[in-house]
C-alpha cells in the first residue's frame, strides 16, 4: 500500500512543479518554456495519479492530490515569488489540511 501513497506523493510533487513552472518561466521566455514544462509535469502528475488510484480510493486520492497541491503551491509561491500570505490565505490552507486529515480518519475507520 505504501507504494501507491508514494505514487500519490510523486503526483503531487509533479503537479506543484508544473504549476510553478508557469510562473517561473513566464518572465524569462514569454511563457513558452513554462508551457512546455507545465505540460510535461502535469501529464506526469496525471499518470502517477492513475497509478495511485489502483489501491487508494479515487475520492481520497484526488482530494489529497488537489488539496496538498494547492496548499504547497501557495507556500511555494510565497517563498519563491514573494506572493502575499495574508492570514485569510493561511486560514484557508489550514482548512484544507484539516479536511484532508478528516478524510484520512474516515478512510482509516472504513477499513476496520
Amino acid at each position: 500500500m505504501l507504494r501507491y501513497w508514494l505514487f500519490l506523493l510523486a503526483a503531487i510533487l509533479s503537479e506543484i512543479a508544473g504549476t510553478t513552472s508557469l510562473k517561473a518561466f513566464d518572465d524569462i521566455h514569454s511563457g513558452r518554456a513554462g508551457a512546455v514544462a507545465t505540460s510535461i509535469f502535469i501529464a506526469l502528475s496525471y499518470y502517477l495519479l492513475s497509478k495511485a488510484v489502483v489501491r487508494i480510493p479515487l475520492g481520497i486520492a484526488y482530494a489529497c492530490w488537489e488539496g496538498v497541491g494547492l496548499a504547497l503551491v501557495a507556500v511555494t509561491s510565497y517563498i519563491l515569488f514573494n506572493e502575499p500570505m495574508p492570514p485569510i490565505k493561511l486560514a484557508g490552507i489550514v482548512c484544507i489540511i484539516s479536511g484532508l486529515l478528516w478524510l484520512h480518519q474516515v478512510m482509516r475507520h472504513s477499513d476496520d
